[in-house]
């Protein structure tokens, strides 16, 4: 996977709504689904600007999101899941490639 694929699939995730019923889920963390989000997010953002590999920081940050989020996936109703693996495939595809 290349640059090109993260910005295609973020393009695509950008594109979709925040789930309604996602906004009061919280992770195991104790963190909310939509503070992940923005977390990994800004991570994301970044890394498309930079227009390559990300700081440790960051990284840890979108392993550790996509960690919190793949814990509350099996709890998630059917019509949010793909929401929440397509965020996690992102995150993958980002640190995969640092």
């Amino acid at each position: 996977m290349n640059l090109d694929t993260v910005k295609a699939r973020w393009a695509d995730h950008m594109s979709e709504p925040f789930p309604d019923g996602l906004r009061w889920i919280d992770a195991p963390s104790g963190e909310s689904v939509p503070a992940l989000d923005s977390y990994i997010a800004g991570c994301v953002t970044t890394y498309l600007s930079g227009q390559g590999p990300l700081d440790p920081q960051r990284r840890q940050i979108l392993c550790d999101c996509a960690a919190e989020l793949a814990a509350v996936l099996p709890s998630l109703p059917e019509s949010d899941a793909p929401y929440v693996t397509r965020l996690i495939q992102i995150a993958d595809l980002v640190t995969a490639q640092n």
